[in-house]
């Protein structure tokens, strides 16, 4: 295709309405108007108590607060010390009040899981990783996220904009709680003086979105009402957070169009951090446009982003916690303070945490790591690690009164902030609604179970993953995405692990199923269909389904069809069955084909090649790995980029991308990438059977595959290629 057919295609992809904001915002930039406009606001002193609040004092907007005029999720956080401590124990208490003395020895959370030594207060402008700092003077409407290879010296800026999201306030307010060490506020109060005499308003590159102008509102309200009794807390800090406060709101007003055009977290976090600072804030003199706008731009962007099933249409399961935390904190401020809200937000909001429940383990609590991941994890309030999804069930359970069976634990602490008890655990679990209409498909139990993304895009897409497959068995990952790891870094690390070669499915002749326009744009969408259902032989549960059967038309362009079946034979037994079937006649055309599976870096032992063998020791048990086809083929293993394999199919091809996962952004670690790569005319057909019991036993024939379990024989699947219809067990 074109350039010029490759530019219609951008713009059928984004629209006349979202294209129309975007081209706005951006000759807006360009131009320099913008850049003017922000130029006649800078300074403090343009945002001076006078001006912003002329009927208010520092005396008065502190009293209110402190006699409880203007209500928060508390009223003073060291009231909760006693529920907090029973929540937490000893060991918890003294792991909060350890990492809250880290902060301020300088080693600053990054991410949910990493930490850095910034000092403290935070070197506002330099990037941790590579030392390289950005100029304050540097005007954020000439300033982008991805540095410009190699013009810029800053690298990836999101390193530089996490301190200046205030995350670490969390864990400085939990410590104060059940301390009441005064050190804790104190050093809040000289981040925020620090911060404010280091970029004005409007003035430098830490004010270049408004989501991360929206996000400091939050996190400096939660402060404010956390420290409010404080004797470090003085009428003249707290007006000048006010003031800050102000100068983000007006900031997140200015670019509303670009973050409407986008369709994505960054308008919710905008809309709430509007509605925030006008419900909280009502003094300000444009109070009640900022919660007026904020409730709008709320209720369109929830009904534009939020399934009537709950997914969220990023496809992303980090953002769509990230947007959960966000609605729960507005219905619950909405409610302390009587605040009407569309009932369509709460519902939305409902349907979004029903979602969710779905695919978080009940061992481990995680989720899969489906979909971008960059880190954002805007409300940690538990003893809990970052890949850990059960304080957003205990917390949402508890904004929203939906049941949860979810026993008593440190999770526990994330509802305590926001409702000011400790929820009651139900003995009966919440009954399990359907994901498969938004194209996410749950087959198995609660201690073995799949999750297989097979959907239409309404919206564009961020990642080439259909028909990829997540497996969980007692809490282990077993086959597992691979996450993102960053968006803005050097080839191949900027947004690489977003394509099809490292999710758990089938690439074709060394294709994306979709085709790349940019870092974050793919085009020729790859439509997906499937059904997910209980077969009559069902080992788990009657009531789940246990089978996947569906196809997804990505490689048209090439004449190919890629249909897979997922079934659970039992909790310790799955099998996977891949169909790549020709769409037109091609003759003896012959195809690459690459079957991927990333697993967890655990001992592995390769024990035959043909077919493969392999077994992964976890927990003390010996997962098998089979993978079959027909015609063969050969599978190498890759870790951390490298084969491990003698006889290898990588040597000819750079293998960077296969043997990562990354937990979180910025975060690279180990993993093991199984590869098997056939050469052949279509249709092939590809099976992988995965046994983590020795009482499963398997025998091949010319042209099946038989699984017995002791001395009864209880799936047969054929190995032959099939030519059309369904895939056959």
């Amino acid at each position: 295709m074109g350039k010029i057919g490759t530019m219609l295609q951008v713009a059928r992809t984004f629209g006349a309405r979202d294209g129309i904001l975007r081209l706005k915002y951006e000759l807006q930039r360009s131009s320099g108007l913008m850049l003017r406009r922000m130029q006649t606001i800078q300074g403090w002193e343009s945002w001076n108590l006078r001006r912003i609040a002329p009927k208010t004092s520092p005396e008065d907007f502190l009293s209110i607060r402190r006699q409880g005029n203007r209500p928060f999720f508390f009223s003073d956080c060291r009231h909760l010390a006693s529920e907090l401590k029973n929540t937490l124990g000893k060991h918890g208490r003294d792991l909060v009040v350890a990492q809250a003395n880290r902060i301020l020895d300088g080693e600053l959370p990054y991410f949910g899981r990493l930490s850095f030594a910034c000092g403290f207060p935070p070197k506002w402008f330099e990037n941790p990783v590579t030392s390289q700092s950005i100029s304050p003077r540097r005007p954020w409407t000439q300033t982008r996220f991805a540095s410009q290879f190699p013009l810029d010296d800053y690298g990836d800026l999101k390193f530089i904009l996490e301190p200046s999201r205030f995350l670490f306030v969390y864990p400085l307010v939990r410590a104060y709680a059940v301390s009441g060490d005064e050190r804790f506020p104190d050093a809040f109060w000289n981040a925020i003086e620090n911060w404010a005499s280091t970029s004005p308003p409007m003035s430098g590159p830490l004010w270049i979105c408004g989501q991360e102008s929206s996000l400091r509102i939050m996190t400096w309200s939660f402060a404010l009402y956390a420290f409010l009794d404080s004797r470090t807390t003085t009428p003249q800090r707290a007006t000048l957070l006010l003031s800050m406060i102000a100068a983000h709101a007006w900031r997140a007003m200015q670019t509303l169009g670009y973050a409407r055009s986008q369709r994505s977290n960054h308008l919710i976090s905008e809309a709430v951090g509007l509605w925030t600072a006008g419900t909280l804030f009502p003094e300000l003199n444009e109070a009640t446009l900022w919660k007026k706008q904020g409730a709008r731009l709320l209720l369109e962007a929830v009904l534009d982003q939020i399934t009537a099933e709950g997914a969220h249409r990023q496809n992303s399961f980090n953002y769509q916690r990230m947007v959960l935390q966000q609605l729960l904190w507005t219905l619950r401020l909405a409610e302390i303070n009587h605040e009407h809200l569309a009932p369509e937000i709460d519902a939305r909001t409902t349907a979004a945490f029903d979602f969710i429940s779905q695919f978080v383990d009940s061992e481990s609590g995680r989720v899969p790591n489906h979909g971008s991941n960059d880190g954002s994890y805007i409300l940690p309030l538990a003893a809990c690690e970052y890949g850990d999804f059960r304080p957003l069930m205990r917390m949402a359970s508890s904004v929203l009164d939906r049941p949860t069976s979810l026993p008593p634990g440190p999770w526990d602490e994330a509802a305590l902030w926001l409702c000011g008890r400790s929820p009651k655990s139900s003995m009966h679990e919440a009954t399990r609604s359907s994901t498969a209409a938004a194209g996410y498909h749950r087959l198995g139990n609660g201690i073995s179970w799949a999750l297989v993304r097979a959907g239409r895009y309404m919206r564009r897409p961020f990642q080439a993953d259909q028909l990829h497959v997540d497996l969980w068995w007692h809490g282990l990952n077993l086959a597992r995405d691979a996450g993102t790891y960053l968006y803005n870094g050097q080839p191949p690390w900027d947004n690489g692990l977003a394509g099809t070669a490292v999710h758990n499915t089938v690439m074709v002749d060394r294709r994306d199923q979709m085709r790349r326009a940019g870092r974050f744009l793919w085009l020729d969408w790859a439509q997906a269909s499937g059904r997910s259902f209980p077969t009559s032989g069902s080992k788990t549960n009657a009531k789940f389904p246990d089978c996947f059967e569906g196809e997804h038309h990505g490689y048209r362009r090439l004449g190919v069809k890629h249909r897979r079946m997922v079934q659970c034979i039992s909790e310790d037994a799955w099998i996977i069955v891949d169909d790549l079937l020709p769409t037109r006649k091609q003759l003896t055309k012959k195809h690459e084909l690459r079957l991927h599976w990333l697993l967890p870096d655990l001992p592995f032992t390769v024990t035959a090649s043909s077919p493969f063998a392999a077994v992964l020791n976890a927990e003390n048990v010996g997962v098998r790995w089979n993978i079959f086809s027909s015609p063969s083929g050969a599978t190498s293993v890759v870790c951390s980029g490298k084969n491990v394999l003698e006889d290898t199919l990588c040597q000819d091809e750079d293998p960077d991308l296969m043997g990562w996962e990354s937990p979180t952004y910025g975060e690279l670690r180990s993993a093991i990438s199984l590869l098997h790569q056939v050469h052949s005319p279509l249709p092939a057909r590809i099976v992988t059977l995965i046994l983590a019991a020795e009482e499963f036993q398997f025998r091949q024939t010319d042209k099946s595959l038989i699984v017995s379990r002791g001395s009864s024989e209880i799936y047969q699947v054929s190995l032959a290629p099939v030519q059309t219809g369904r895939v056959s067990g």
